[in-house]
């Protein structure tokens, strides 16, 4: 119900908005078809659907609020934050980001009340920053961070320069060394300083894999979420992901049976147009209202930040929480109204 809560607000928007026609609606049916994951994780007892819920409501808060400038619209975005950073931890240091935008605007408009509602996301990650302190005596918001830092982002330059079964062991060497740790506070420091030192010594590596995740997160056509739904075994070597960065994509994806590389391929060329028309649809909304043109800048925004935070972990189901903005800029460049300058001339 939410998966199709989610999509029915952005089709209804854009349907009043562009006045589409029978194709451009059948193509509209074709783009979200084409994107496995948001019908996949629908069904998955997961949070990705609650978090895209939130991350909407966050949206259409903010365009509600530049619109109108109402403060209840303000203090709607503000809950769906605190919503969005207690669902996923990725989404906490968003916080910092809306209380730097409120001062400014409050301080810019003369509403303090902005300003004081912008600062509630950051209070609540402080407090529940200090209840961790509490519970484990670490001042930190989610031990995903370093789970990630190790096993993902680090170990990935390990595999990548001496193979998967040095990563192995030195992720594991790692951990049994930070499990001797007196307390869990020095467990965490001491993983932070042994991924931190890996990644600062092949900097040039990670930035390349880090930049090649956030491009598969709008392109991976899904094939692991594919697998679990269909029963696909898993390919040879690991991920495709993990392959492009060994440089052997060609050979894995043509190691595929025809019908798996006939699906993928579709997704892909999917994702790829979705993405031209989502760049096309942005640059249209710079020649509409300000509303609409602000309202392109915060979708941008919140899918430059997801691709940012998510790094080398790009895949299909981490676009889920903000895939339908992407959607929604992806229809306004394939079907809007003329331009209000053009309109104006005419």
């Amino acid at each position: 119900m939410l998966s199709l809560l989610s999509l029915g607000v952005v089709l209804k928007w854009w349907g009043r908005w562009a006045d589409p026609g029978t194709w451009d609606w059948a193509l509209a049916v074709g783009a979200v078809l084409t994107f496995p994951a948001q019908l996949i994780y629908a069904s998955s007892v997961m949070s990705e659907m609650l978090l895209q819920t939130a991350v909407l409501g966050i949206a259409i808060s903010a365009f509600a609020f530049i619109h109108s400038c109402r403060l209840r619209y303000f203090a709607a975005g503000v809950a769906a934050v605190v919503a969005a950073l207690l669902l996923k931890p990725v989404f906490y240091p968003l916080a910092f980001v809306v209380a730097v935008l409120a001062v400014g605007v409050g301080w810019r408009y003369r509403r303090l009340a902005v300003a004081a509602i912008g600062l509630v996301p950051v209070l609540v990650v402080g407090l529940y920053m200090q209840w961790n302190q509490q519970r484990t005596g670490y001042f930190h918001f989610s031990s995903i961070a370093e789970i990630n830092l190790l096993q993902y982002n680090a170990a990935g330059v390990v595999r990548q320069i001496d193979g998967p079964e040095v990563e192995e062991k030195w992720v594991t060497q790692v951990i049994e060394r930070a499990n001797a740790a007196p307390d869990f506070a020095t467990r965490q420091h001491f993983i932070q300083a042994q991924a931190g030192a890996m990644l600062t010594a092949h900097l040039g590596l990670y930035a390349r894999q880090h930049a090649q995740g956030m491009v598969a997160l709008f392109l991976d056509p899904g094939r692991f979420d594919l697998s679990q739904l269909l029963g696909w075994p898993p390919p040879a070597g690991g991920g495709l992901l993990n392959q492009a960065r060994q440089g052997r994509l060609w050979q894995a994806a043509t190691s595929l049976p025809w019908g798996q590389l006939a699906l993928l391929g579709v997704i892909l060329l999917a994702n790829v147009a979705r993405l031209g028309f989502a760049v096309r649809g942005f640059y249209r909304l710079q020649h509409d209202s300000d509303a609409m043109r602000y309202g392109s800048w915060m979708a941008v925004g919140l899918l430059l930040y997801v691709a940012a935070l998510t790094g080398p972990l790009g895949a299909a189901r981490f676009l889920v929480p903000v895939w339908p903005l992407l959607l929604a800029l992806a229809l306004v460049g394939l079907r809007g109204p003329q331009p209000v300058m053009q309109k104006q001339e005419g």
